[in-house]
């Protein structure tokens, strides 16, 4: 038996950052929370930064990444913007169904 899955994009993983750095997180966490590689975390990590989603700071040597107003701003847009394509994909399937019984 085959599990089909969809690839996420760019919305999906950015979301799982920004959930990762509510409040704040190191790389370790962003990587485990959003299920992504370490090169992969500093591309969106250093968007996310560049945008003011996400702030830096240095503990004990080590970068600590948090959520700024803008980023909750962001994640709560991409969360309804997810939502609105969920159930866009949904209508669409229905419109479909019908169709192709309408047609027989």
């Amino acid at each position: 038996m085959r599990v089909e899955r969809r690839k996420r994009g760019t919305m999906e993983i950015m979301l799982d950052i920004l959930r990762s750095c509510d409040p704040e997180c190191g790389v370790t966490r962003v990587i485990y929370g959003a299920g992504i590689n370490y090169s992969v975390a500093q591309k969106y990590l250093d968007q996310l930064i560049k945008v003011g989603a996400l702030s830096i700071k240095t503990e004990n040597g080590k970068k600590i990444y948090g959520i700024t107003e803008k980023g909750k701003l962001l994640r709560m847009h991409i969360e309804e913007f997810i939502k609105i394509r969920e159930n866009l994909n949904l209508a669409r399937e229905k419109v479909i169904e019908l169709l192709k019984t309408n047609f027989r």
